[in-house]
């Protein structure tokens, strides 16, 4: 014959409830304070660093390129894709900073170069150069979370300035143009408005 097991107090019962849910919670709180603060370590880590060492081939004719062939004045380094539909908002304004004279590269990121020599064809083409990351690698050593993504950079080839998600009116004015008009200008204060 077995014994008789004791009840649990009710109290005790209640804590073999509670506890799990507190440490969901706990957990939960945890996590949310921290979102939004490893893209910014991964953000800052590339500013005023020389741009990653590349060999990647042109989209338009498979020419491999090297920093070497970059503009060796300011430029905007922006990552694109047909298949990003974030990207197509920002077309108009890319094509807009081409017409003005803001020289403007592309990296068109793990995409078909099919469709992304048709979407430019029907789109319009902005770009001085357009590398072509088919894997990825240059987007990963620049520290993509994403696409679109754009990057100002002086003309030593360092990055001045990286910005997430798209370029519209409002992020030209205020932070693109400012950094490259600082970056055009000669003496101690080039490029202080990058920061």
């Amino acid at each position: 014959m077995t014994a008789p097991v004791a009840p649990v107090p009710a109290k005790r019962r209640l804590w073999l409830w509670l506890l799990p849910l507190v440490l969901f919670i706990g957990f939960a709180v945890l996590l949310g304070s921290r979102l939004g603060k490893n893209p910014e370590v991964q953000l800052n880590a590339t500013l005023n660093q020389p741009l990653p060492v590349f060999s990647l081939p042109d989209l338009a004719d498979g020419t491999l390129r090297t920093a070497a062939d970059l503009p060796r004045q300011p430029f905007v380094l922006n990552v694109w894709g047909s298949w990003c539909p974030s990207c197509k908002a920002e077309h108009p304004l890319l094509m807009q900073m081409a017409a003005q004279g803001i020289p403007v590269v592309g990296v068109n990121y793990k995409d078909d170069p099919a469709d992304a020599l048709g979407y430019l064809a029907q789109h319009g083409n902005p770009f001085k150069m357009n590398l072509a990351d088919h894997d990825g690698s240059l987007g990963l050593d620049l520290g993509l979370t994403g696409a679109p993504e754009s990057f100002v950079v002086d003309g030593q080839g360092r990055i001045r300035q990286h910005i997430v998600g798209v370029i519209d009116a409002a992020v030209l004015a205020s932070r693109i143009q400012p950094c490259l008009n600082s970056l055009n200008t000669a003496g101690a204060d080039a490029g202080r408005a990058c920061t």
